[in-house]
């Protein structure tokens, strides 16, 4: 019988199935049942992840999906200079320590000695630089090189990076983010982008990649010996392709030991059945976005909008239980950057929107409808197939209030070349505040569409530029409040709603989602620090 089929067998056979599990997916793995059950008897059975989506590109980083969990998946694999402990501290990663030189515009960096890549080559400081300058040429999603100004060896396991300006945040930044490449491997890979042979995977990580299907959606990731950050918990981890009802039917089996993220809603099932369940806010929030060259290129129009939608109507309609308010200035209640200050939460006001539209010299003609210089106003509000549920709520809401809005719902590859064309006026999408402050100028000025696409605002760009040098958290925390508020004045998108995230566990292990989120800030339980001992 094959791994899949396991997963459908009748209850009463969990015991049965259980005892099978590792030898039938062995098999399908193509690993020799003997090497399986001579491991140690506690670690025998390997570690099964579900995750509903599925294949996530192979895991190597530039041809890993663009999405944190295929990144995360992939920090398994491939080590970054500086790792996280389970409260999302910065701890020693490739870099057994970093020191901040006084002016602030180099930082030396001593490596872990015993590390080595997966195929036994010791890790040195040129793969560092190496991986540095080549990242300069074939720029990797994730992370970005260009506040670097050079890189001096030192010694086999000693470098200095310098920098072009003194920024605080590189440790939670860059050198958490980017994952080091081995030399002997990519240097003479012309296109990272298509290098995908198995090569491309060996990375200097706890754990390596023993087997890809890309078609069934599964990985088979397998321990290495003497890894620098501890010894791996598990033998083997497994992530397989599974929905939430087959994964909780498995878990109650035996045969599944992490269910990486199950609906909120299905959270009741998870806990009548005695497994131990995680949960937190994404910090993805749910926002609108405006078009700010469009009908939209007044802060005072877009304030008008805000109070125009009922936000707890749209939360108890939309998201009965399984997501909160969210905060309007950027950043989510458990940032370590969110100002304790009150920001404008634009409480649902119909006659506070009214007063901003007629003071905009927007009116209202004898069928209630809106309009400017006498043409009725038709908005047109896009979203992809994930969020038509709270775009036909707010399209509603905005229709009820005298708008005509032509909701359209689309594939992301059509809505992307929409927002980039400026063909729409309101869009609905869902984007992370995660990660380190660095990212902000991306995540609100760029030009994505899911970013807030606002044009550079000198007070707000200034800001971000200045909590970038800043010379420590408090000033960085002082300087960022400021920008929370303006965040919330001006309104780049209006942050909606913050769904919730859970992860379901059996007793091999439990954790906590990592404050701030995992690296780039991937709202995530499964840091790879809770795999090692």
């Amino acid at each position: 019988m094959s791994f899949v089929h396991r997963f459908i067998r009748p209850r009463f056979l969990a015991h049965a199935a259980a005892a099978g599990l590792a030898l039938g997916a062995a098999q399908y793995f193509g690993l020799g049942a003997e090497a399986l059950m001579a491991a140690e008897p506690d670690r025998q059975r390997p570690l099964v992840i579900t995750d509903s989506k599925g294949d996530r590109g192979m895991l190597a980083p530039y041809v890993h999906r663009k999405n944190g969990i295929a990144y995360l998946y992939t920090s398994y694999i491939f080590d970054t200079l500086v790792s996280q402990d389970a409260d999302g501290n910065s701890v020693p990663g490739l870099a057994r320590t970093w020191t901040r030189s006084q002016d602030g515009l180099s930082y030396a960096l001593e490596l872990q000695r015993d590390a080595k890549w997966h195929d036994g080559t010791p890790v040195t400081a040129d793969d560092v630089a190496f991986t540095l300058r080549y990242m300069a040429e074939h720029p990797y999603v994730f992370g970005s090189v260009k506040a670097l100004a050079g890189i001096e060896i030192e010694g086999v396991h000693d470098l200095r990076i310098h920098i072009k300006r003194a920024e605080y945040g590189l440790v939670e930044g860059l050198f958490s983010a980017i994952p080091i490449l081995p030399r002997h491997i990519y240097e003479g890979v012309k296109d990272p982008f298509r290098f995908a042979t198995p090569e491309a995977a060996v990375g200097s990580g706890p754990y390596r990649l023993a087997a890809y299907d890309k078609a069934q959606g599964r990985y088979r990731l397998e321990a290495t010996e003497d890894h620098p950050l501890g010894r791996p918990r598990f033998d083997q981890i497994w992530i397989v392709k599974m929905g939430p009802d087959a994964a909780l039917q498995a878990m109650s089996a035996g045969e599944v030991d992490v269910i990486s993220y199950l609906p909120p809603d299905r959270l009741p099932e998870a806990l009548d059945a005695g497994f131990a369940v995680e949960t937190s806010p994404s910090d993805h929030v749910l926002r609108l976005g405006f078009n700010h060259r469009g009908q939209f290129q007044k802060k005072e129009l877009r304030q008008a909008i805000a109070y125009a939608v009922d936000r707890s109507a749209l939360l108890e309609i939309a998201f009965p239980g399984v997501a909160e308010l969210a905060e309007t200035g950027y950043f989510q209640p458990g940032s370590k950057w969110q100002s304790d200050e009150a920001t404008e939460g634009y409480a649902y006001d119909p006659a506070q929107a009214r007063d901003l539209l007629l003071a905009a010299g927007w009116t209202q003609n004898s069928a209630g409808r809106w309009q400017t210089q006498g043409e009725e106003i038709r908005l047109r509000l896009l979203t992809d197939g994930r969020e038509v549920k709270p775009a036909r709520v707010i399209a509603e809401q905005l229709e009820a209030f005298g708008f005509a809005v032509d909701l359209r719902v689309m594939e992301v590859a059509a809505l992307r070349s929409l927002v980039a064309d400026g063909d729409y006026d309101l869009t609905l999408f869902s984007s992370s505040t995660l990660g380190d402050p660095g990212n902000i100028r991306r995540r609100v000025f760029g030009r994505g569409w899911n970013s807030d696409r606002f044009p550079a605002d000198p007070k707000m760009a200034g800001l971000i530029k200045a909590q970038a040098v800043a010379q420590g958290q408090a000033e960085r925390q002082e300087i960022l409040a400021r920008f929370q508020h303006l965040y919330a004045e001006n309104l780049p998108s209006y942050m909606l709603v913050n769904p919730l995230m859970a992860t379901v566990f059996n007793d091999k292990l439990s954790a906590p989602f990592m404050p701030g989120g995992v690296a780039i800030g991937i709202p995530s339980a499964l840091h790879k620090s809770i795999f090692l001992e």
